[in-house]
């Protein structure tokens, strides 16, 4: 708790105090009176003040903190960009070289021959056994009876495999 909110509660609880004594004098109808008399016998008013200046020093401080992960957020996708374009540097250098693995002092390199993509040239022309029939609303395409299918070099209408890409592996020691 910061000295503002305890300030503030100690002069809410003065102010409750001296709005009972006006009512135990009857006095509690006179509205100005009753404002008057916080005003004059408590800091009740001050403390609002410095809640409100917190308050002010608070919204600054969530604007600037707002700025700034928006800055770290594009600094991060501008690394993470960096880092795709050196990966893809390096597995490019070790393809065009023939090298599969490399054994580097801070690192093991290895190329992975991924599995051949599926690609659905047309929907439309796949047998239905390679459609699932779910609860309504319509049929969903089975992607791996057919990608098994196709990877059993049993030729299917509307698809076919694409081809393999290579995925580079880094160990760290």
């Amino acid at each position: 708790m910061s000295y503002v909110d305890v300030a503030l509660k100690r002069e809410v609880e003065a102010g409750r105090r001296l709005l009972m004594g006006l009512k135990d004098l009857g006095m509690e109808d006179d509205s100005i009176l009753c404002q008057d008399t916080i005003e004059g016998e408590t800091g009740l008013l001050e403390a609002i003040t410095q809640a409100l200046g917190e308050i002010d020093e608070c919204t600054m401080m969530i604007t600037g903190i707002r700025e700034h992960e928006s800055w770290l957020a594009s600094r991060r996708e501008r690394l993470a960009q960096r880092k795709e374009n050196l990966n893809a540097l390096i597995e490019q250098a070790m393809l065009s070289t023939d090298l599969m693995s490399m054994r580097l002092p801070t690192a093991t390199l290895s190329l992975v021959r991924r599995a051949r993509p599926l690609q659905l040239d047309c929907e439309a022309d796949i047998p239905s056994r390679f459609w699932v029939l779910p609860d309504p609303p319509a049929p969903r395409l089975d992607k791996k009876a057919l990608l098994a299918e196709l990877n059993e070099a049993r030729p299917v209408p509307g698809a076919s495999l694409g081809d393999a890409t290579y995925s580079l592996t880094v160990r760290r020691k």
